[in-house]
């Protein structure tokens, strides 16, 4: 199904169109890439775990990544 007003991205000499308001500030801001590499970078050290103390040492430097961007957000203009 179509929607009935899209939201549009229009950087330089491209129009693309978001799917929502979070897909438009990651395509507005241009975050792509780090979010694939967040992405890519959870993923694998997902796939390491084998034991409980290997989840909570994964799940620490996750909350940690967690906690910068949530500063960062507070100091941000955005």
């Amino acid at each position: 199904m179509k929607n009935k007003n899209p939201l549009y991205v229009v950087s330089k000499n491209t129009v693309q169109e978001a799917s929502g308001m979070i897909d438009f500030l990651i395509k507005k801001l241009n975050i792509e890439p780090a979010i694939e590499f967040f992405n890519m970078l959870i993923e694998m050290l997902l796939e390491q775990v084998n034991s409980y103390p290997a989840l909570m040492a994964i799940k620490e430097f996750i909350d940690l990544i967690l906690k910068r961007v949530e500063l960062f957000k507070k100091v941000s203009v955005f």
